[in-house]
């Protein structure tokens, strides 16, 4: 069972006595745990940039664990992250269970117990020494400790340092995300006048069709594992690599066949009755909590005038404006949001979508560079 040390919130004002603490803390089997390291550690500040560039994220977190001998510092558990483990010194004996779910978890949700699960002796068993790397993938459950059980391993390090790095998929920055972002370009491309679908109809019925399609899309995301993934679209291979263009197009092309998959799933499986059900629930009871992941769409341009623009700080003022649009005429409307999907899923353009998306995170880096830059300053780390 996970305990933590300073669970009470206490605040030490003499430093030789917070010191101590530690000590006897760490005497008794408990880990030391040193958090937001990018924000500590220039050195640390630069790994962490050098794998959002490579995983094409906005940035990448990094913790410091210090565990003393025969202890386990962090319950069994799982992430809703991946997770990049270094052994800077001693040894760390780690059990890992596969995901048994095929749908990723996303970031900050809820976690689910693990009461009953898991069969404790069927997790895979490895042991890190100074130096090793091991990845573990978001969703698997794992659990270390410092008791190795080698003696030969074991004798020259009773006591276990390892720095993990959090590659945290934010929602823009999923497949999910992605097809949200390709939903935006094209529907911005319609209010120029280039569909001859968007153009028998109004404005405001195009708006409201995109934000249905919207709620749809991130309907089926709760059920396909494909729109969990995190979209490498940024991805930035070190420039150093003698078979970069290799390895680049080859990723070029497997994203662009993800984009495609992913477009035939929505224009079969996204259901508008599904959306309609989760919108009417929402209105009826007054609660836009459901809605608010689609709150990071507010940063993506949109152009018009203001009756055709998604208001996505005040979504239920959209839902409640969909819902009346839709009593009018229930057939019709559903036979228009049908033919806007198709329209959608045949004439979107990955190029613009991955534009935006880089756009997108761009700003988000941008952002968070300048909040570690700030806390490295404020630290005493050097800053460039």
């Amino acid at each position: 069972m996970e305990e933590h040390f300073f669970d009470d919130g206490t605040v030490f004002l003499d430093e030789s006595l917070f010191v101590g603490k530690c000590k006897d803390a760490f005497k008794n089997g408990y880990s030391v745990a040193l958090r937001g390291m990018e924000f500590l550690s220039e050195k640390i500040a630069a790994i962490s940039s050098v794998l959002a560039d490579l995983f094409g994220q906005p940035s990448v977190g990094g913790n410091i664990y210090f565990s003393p001998a025969r202890s386990q510092g962090l319950a069994r558990h799982y992430d809703d992250h991946c997770v990049l483990v270094w052994q800077l010194l001693g040894c760390k004996k780690w059990m890992i269970w596969p995901n048994l779910k095929s749908i990723l978890p996303r970031l900050y949700e809820p976690f689910k117990s693990l009461d009953g699960i898991l069969d404790g002796n069927s997790g895979r068993v490895d042991v890190l020494l100074e130096g090793d790397l091991m990845y573990i993938p978001r969703g698997y459950v794992h659990e270390a400790h410092t008791d190795v059980g080698d003696s030969q391993v074991n004798a020259y390090a009773d006591y276990s340092l390892h720095l993990t790095l959090a590659i945290e998929v934010e929602p823009p920055f999923e497949w999910e995300g992605f097809a949200h972002i390709a939903l935006h370009c094209w529907m911005e491309k319609q209010k120029l006048g280039s569909s001859q679908f968007i153009k028998s109809k109004t404005k405001e019925e195009t708006s409201l069709f995109a934000l249905v399609l919207h709620v749809a899309i991130r309907l089926l995301s709760d059920s396909d594992p494909t729109f969990r993934k995190a979209c490498m679209v940024a991805s930035k291979l070190p420039s150093s690599s003698s078979c970069t263009t290799t390895h680049l197009n080859a990723l070029r092309s497997s994203l662009k066949s993800t984009f495609d998959e992913i477009l035939k799933k929505i224009g079969k499986s996204c259901s508008f009755e599904e959306a309609l059900r989760c919108i009417e629930l929402a209105v009826e009871e007054r609660n836009d909590e459901t809605f608010q992941w689609m709150s990071w769409l507010r940063h993506l341009p949109q152009q018009g005038d203001e009756n055709v623009r998604i208001d996505y700080c005040n979504i239920l003022g959209a839902l409640e404006e969909f819902l009346d649009a839709f009593s009018y005429n229930p057939e019709r409307f559903l036979a228009d949001f049908t033919g806007f999907k198709s329209s959608f899923c045949r004439g979107t353009v990955y190029e613009d979508a991955c534009e935006s998306f880089e756009t997108l995170l761009q700003m988000y880096r941008t952002t968070r560079n300048q909040y570690m830059r700030g806390m490295l300053a404020l630290h005493g780390a050097h800053v460039s």
